[in-house]
């Protein structure tokens, strides 16, 4: 998918957590089709979409998407976006490949060989 000139890419990690948050989101509006709205998954899930869709692609160079070493000094360029006070969106972009990849969580590892974020970032170092 492209949106605002940058192929957006997510790990299946994300796209498993979407389908089940989009799952409670249509629970939430048979269940209360006039107030579904207040729902925190349909709320998280509104969120989610305008941060993947819009917001991040707009410009994914933000200052408030750095991290610095919070996560270390070998995930410095994984950046994230903030969506209230318990969740992250985790991603990763290309300027040269014009390329974003999205994560829902990074584990960290004292190996590299185990580390989900390598694996994940292996997905732009093919791309560039």
């Amino acid at each position: 998918m492209q949106r605002h000139g940058w192929v957006l890419l997510s790990h299946e990690c994300i796209v498993e957590q979407l389908r089940k948050l989009h799952a409670a989101a249509e629970r939430a509006q048979r269940s209360d089709p006039e107030g579904f709205e207040g729902n925190a998954n349909v709320e998280l899930l509104r969120t989610l979409s305008q941060l993947i869709l819009e917001t991040v692609p707009t410009t994914p160079a933000r200052e408030e998407y750095r991290q610095g070493n919070t996560l270390g000094p070998t995930c410095r360029h994984w950046r994230r976006a903030k969506i209230g006070r318990r969740f992250r969106l985790f991603f990763r972009c290309d300027s040269r490949s014009k390329t974003i990849v999205f994560a829902t969580r990074i584990r960290i590892c004292s190996t590299v060989d185990n580390c989900d974020l390598d694996r994940i970032a292996l997905t732009l170092d093919r791309l560039s």
